[in-house]
């Protein structure tokens, strides 16, 4: 390797590395994420039907179906769980009314709802047991999704099995007949390979979170770069520096180290993960079978992370030098950004059908390609010529954009005041050496 090159990204890795920010950020984000994990949990607990709701029932008869239904979901509950051993959260009072005294009370729940006496009515009637609608009445249409839920699906086998006494069919048919069905998923291969729908579930969930990493990093550190030359060009010490070091030479230097930083971060993020997780430490010692991470996809993340931020970077460090402030290169560097944020909001395409046509597409496109082709490889392993093409592309373009940089690096890291137009900057770049 270059001398010149060595110290150049030994300066800007140790740069970064002695800030307290960055370590403040590479033991925060961890902390955070955990802490997020956990109050998800909390409030998924949160999450069950509970409060007081009047019934009004019109038909005489859905009124105990249905808090049977309530009864025998709570007591299946309790028995899947121990935790939920209390008393039930939700209350079903029954209000009696006639088709002619329906208005009067109506008027009486509404104002009940609204001092939150209750938390809501429903209004049942012959309708229910013809269409299946019942009238449901809350202070507010957009909440207590799960509330809703809940009792609709109480509602629905309590109508079904009135329904059936009608025609004269026993109920308890009914509840003997029905069951859940669940899909025990696994690979279509002739051998066994262990890998079941529990297990890719939790690969699933590391890899979007792998994913959406690679594409917080293509910004983060990208915008790292872009700062770097910022601050030196305004400074005036990258004159000082190119008296010494070809610019090329400087610009490759500040993304190697920058991007060494950058891994250093993962790198305790990994160990920490791997500290912190019983199941991964007990796994790695072949004690019990718990879900393994698939080596494909960490040598994925690492290939396409690595290969993301030489494009972004090369991209970032090409359209700082030419501008004095940040406000000005982002007006350009927003451009080839929006392919990232194109990648970001179509990624559930390649997570549902990753062997699709947009999904093929987008991980050949150079700009997207680091995390198009990142998530189909998680989900589904594409063919070998797929991952070698996207990876062949994605180099090539690396290779472009790192010569397209240089030769704009050269001319506007040394350019003050005025601020160019992008044809000057094509220009800058056409010139020869």
């Amino acid at each position: 390797m270059n001398a010149k090159l060595a110290i150049v990204i030994r300066r800007e890795f140790l740069q970064h590395v002695r800030t307290k920010g960055f370590w403040i950020a590479t033991f925060l984000i961890p902390a955070i994420g955990l802490a997020i994990v956990g109050i998800q949990v909390l409030l998924n607990r949160s999450l069950e039907a509970k409060g007081r709701i009047a019934v009004v029932d019109l038909t005489g008869r859905l009124y105990d179906s249905l808090a049977s239904e309530q009864r025998t979901r709570d007591d299946e509950g309790r028995k899947k769980d121990s935790r939920s051993a209390r008393t039930a959260a939700l209350e079903f009072i029954r209000t009696e009314a006639t088709a002619a005294t329906l208005p009067e009370v109506r008027k009486k729940l509404n104002a009940d709802v609204r001092s939150e006496t209750l938390k809501s009515y429903l209004i049942l009637d012959t309708k229910t047991l013809e269409t299946g609608t019942a009238e449901y009445r809350a202070k507010s249409v957009k909440s207590d999704i799960v509330l809703r839920e809940q009792l609709s699906a109480w509602l629905s086998r309590a109508v079904t099995k009135e329904r059936l006494k009608d025609k004269g069919v026993d109920p308890a048919l009914y509840e003997a007949a029905r069951v859940r069905t669940e899909l025990d998923v696994r690979e279509a291969k002739d051998v066994d390979t262990g890998e079941t729908g529990k297990n890719v579930g939790y690969n699933l969930a590391v890899s979007v979170i792998l994913f959406f990493l690679i594409y917080g990093s293509l910004f983060a550190w990208g915008a790292a770069v872009m700062r770097g030359v910022l601050e030196e060009k305004n400074n005036r010490i990258v004159e000082v520096i190119v008296s010494s070091v070809r610019p090329t030479t400087l610009m490759l230097g500040k993304i190697l180290g920058i991007g060494c930083a950058g891994l250093l971060q993962y790198a305790i993020w990994t160990t920490l993960a791997f500290l912190l997780s019983a199941p991964a430490v007990v796994a790695l010692m072949g004690v019990v079978d718990a879900p393994r991470l698939p080596v494909s996809t960490l040598v994925a993340f690492v290939v396409f992370f690595v290969l993301g931020y030489f494009l972004y970077a090369s991209l970032y460090a090409a359209f700082a030098a030419p501008f004095n402030t940040e406000a000005e290169a982002q007006q350009f560097i927003m451009i080839p950004m929006s392919f990232l944020i194109l990648a970001a909001t179509t990624w559930f395409f390649a997570f549902n059908s990753p062997d699709g046509t947009l999904a093929l597409i987008l991980s050949m496109v150079p700009f997207t390609s680091p995390l198009i082709m990142f998530m189909r490889i998680t989900v589904q392993m594409p063919p070998l010529w797929q991952i070698a093409l996207s990876v062949a592309i994605l180099v090539g373009s690396i290779w472009a954009v790192a010569w397209f940089a240089g030769r704009i690096y050269r001319v506007g890291i040394l350019m003050y005041g005025k601020k160019p137009t992008l044809p000057e900057i094509f220009r800058w770049a056409r010139r020869a050496d």
